[in-house]
């Protein structure tokens, strides 16, 4: 998305950064605090871009860039909490300056966003939050389906993909909106991972004959694990995509393919609720 070689999601504590996710690094898993980009960027509360390191200050002098083929270019967005901790950056690096576009800046700020939901969803699952039944109210699905997609338009626009909502009529439902709002925001994010660069996802929100989003693309016809979950195929193997079908299936949610073309790339999925 930002035409980096390498992209590394980075947890900081007192003394070391560590990797917990990385591509295009070969090597060590963690580096001194002293000594990492990512140690300035959790300081703030916004993306922090360093577009040649050699020219600044704070990194000139940094191991990590005076190395042959070291850093040169360096962008990072803090993971924030929903309580407002910074746990450490998703960020991109290479190893030539580099300057990033305004979308492309929008969609790793969008990113972050989503490695903190991801991370976030994965504590309630360990420490049991997500046990027992929703705390139910009337919840317009529309409203949560449309809050997540602008949420995640950054990281389409950044794809040039385009993503699109559609309401036919008014749809409500019983659920606790937190929790269906997490799970609404991995599926479409889900479908925004496969979709092609360039591509389209189009969401619709139907009333009528019971409350639905339904969601097609073009990005493969295997079925992310959390759909297989829910419609019983095979159990998720990962804590989230686990997590979201026990979401969902707490909503009473029903998952149903509406295309199956063999062969084809184009997917289409409606998530069914029962009738409010």
């Amino acid at each position: 998305m930002c035409g980096a070689p390498i992209s590394l999601v980075t947890l900081v504590d007192t003394e070391r950064q560590w990797f917990k996710a990385k591509i295009g690094l070969a090597g060590p898993t963690e580096t001194p605090r002293e000594v990492a980009f990512c140690a300035h960027a959790i300081m703030g509360r916004d993306l922090m871009v360093v577009p040649d390191a050699t020219e600044d200050a704070r990194f000139a002098d940094n191991p990590f860039v005076r190395a042959e083929d070291g850093i040169r270019f360096y962008a990072g967005a803090p993971l924030l909490t929903s309580e407002g901790a910074a746990l450490g950056t998703l960020c991109v690096v290479d190893h030539a300056p580099h300057r990033l576009s305004l979308d492309q800046m929008r969609g790793l700020r969008a990113l972050a966003k989503q490695v903190t939901e991801l991370l976030e969803l994965r504590r309630l699952v360990i420490t049991s939050v997500l046990e027992g039944h929703p705390e139910a109210r009337s919840v317009d699905l529309t409203y949560l389906t449309e809050a997540r997609i602008r949420e995640l338009r950054p990281i389409a626009d950044a794809r040039n993909i385009a993503i699109t909502l559609g309401v036919t009529d008014a749809a409500s439902v019983q659920a606790d909106p937190g929790r269906l709002s997490r799970a609404l925001d991995y599926v479409v994010f889900s479908a925004l991972k496969v979709a092609p660069a360039g591509g389209k996802v189009a969401v619709r929100v139907l009333g009528a004959p019971v409350p639905t989003v339904e969601i097609s693309h073009a990005g493969g016809s295997i079925a992310p694990e959390w759909q297989a979950d829910l419609d019983g195929t095979r159990e998720a193997d990962e804590l989230v995509p686990r997590a979201v079908a026990d979401i969902l299936r707490a909503h009473a949610a029903t998952v149903v393919r509406t295309n199956a073309t063999i062969g084809s790339p184009d997917v289409r999925f409606e998530l069914r609720f029962p009738p409010h």
